[in-house]
């Protein structure tokens, strides 16, 4: 069965470790930072949920209805029916909400478009691509990814700081996988995804390799914490007074990796400072990924225009030359 609003709520309070000023979130779909965003996301999987807003298509594997947000295009049809799916999404926040569960889609969507990338440095990344990506598209998961290394001494590579696992890195190999220590920004929306994507997307040098990593975690993973900043939802008093910020604001995270331990099912790069570059930009990914936020800006940007004519219809400012300009 297509996942729903409800099912999407229900598996949120999974045992996952997040905290915001300082204290552990004991019920996501109820903290004040975070119940307005979980709201809205589950809107967003009755939105595809609903088979009149045409926003599935059938699983190649199961067969079963699934997000266009994964579909694999291979013609203009298939951009097209993409576009028009995400448009819908975008609406419905108003382009507010930029990493909704079709951002990450898209890029997994453009991975497994290039196995033959990943392939490169071993077929098994390749299949470990694929067989994500189904698991993903198939189970309607919500991922959000980290993929920048924390702000600390910028005159050095991670490999030479004074304590090496400050950013996130491999801390030790083992024969079913392997384990994970440091930190990597910036979450958004990781208080409230499925699965966390984390990788690199700079540069990386020689003697980085340890950081050279693509893999995907349960949020609910122990070991990884998630530190939110400041929730602009937290302290207003009424969706009424503050119907965006109460409903929209999908919380930043630093992700902290406290021996964190990947299945090698779930590694697609391992110690490969080329891949681990490339899966961005010899892909179709970083495309796909950031066609998803051009749709959302410009649906922003339409609902600006309709408010500034609002409001100046209503002040009558709007017949004045000056404002007609602009």
């Amino acid at each position: 069965m297509i996942r729903t609003g409800k099912d999407y709520l229900k598996s949120l309070n999974d045992g996952r470790k997040v905290f915001i000023d300082g204290e552990l979130v004991k019920d996501i779909t109820s903290h004040p930072a975070l119940k307005g965003i979980s709201q809205t996301v589950a809107n967003l999987y009755d939105q595809v949920a609903d088979p009149k807003n045409d926003m599935t298509y059938l699983s190649p594997k199961t067969g079963k209805p699934v997000s266009k947000a994964y579909i694999i295009p291979r013609s203009r049809e298939d951009l097209e029916e993409k576009r028009i799916s995400m448009t819908k999404s975008a609406n419905l926040t108003y382009g507010l909400v930029g990493r909704s569960p079709e951002h990450v889609a898209n890029f997994l969507v453009g991975f497994v478009s290039s196995p033959e990338l990943f392939a490169k440095a071993g077929q098994q990344y390749a299949d470990n691509v694929n067989k994500f990506y189904e698991h993903a598209r198939d189970n309607h998961l919500f991922g959000s990814y980290a993929i920048v290394q924390p702000q600390i001494d910028r005159s050095k590579p991670a490999h030479e700081q004074e304590d090496p696992y400050l950013a996130a890195g491999v801390y030790e190999e083992r024969p079913d996988g392997i384990v994970l220590r440091g930190a990597q920004m910036l979450a958004t929306s990781g208080a409230v995804s499925d699965y966390l994507f984390l990788t690199c997307i700079q540069p990386l040098r020689p003697g980085d390799e340890n950081y050279a990593i693509s893999v995907a975690i349960p949020i609910n993973t122990p070991g990884l914490k998630l530190y939110l900043r400041r929730g602009y939802a937290a302290d207003k008093p009424s969706v009424y007074d503050y119907p965006l910020s109460t409903r929209f604001d999908e919380t930043d995270a630093l992700a902290v990796l406290e021996d964190v331990f990947v299945p090698w099912e779930n590694v697609f790069a391992y110690k490969n400072i080329e891949l681990t570059y490339k899966q961005f930009f010899e892909t179709p990914a970083h495309n796909f990924g950031n066609t998803q936020a051009q749709i959302r800006f410009v649906t922003k940007l339409q609902f600006i225009t309709g408010l500034v004519k609002r409001m100046t219809t209503t002040t009558g400012t709007i017949k004045m030359p000056p404002v007609q300009g602009l």
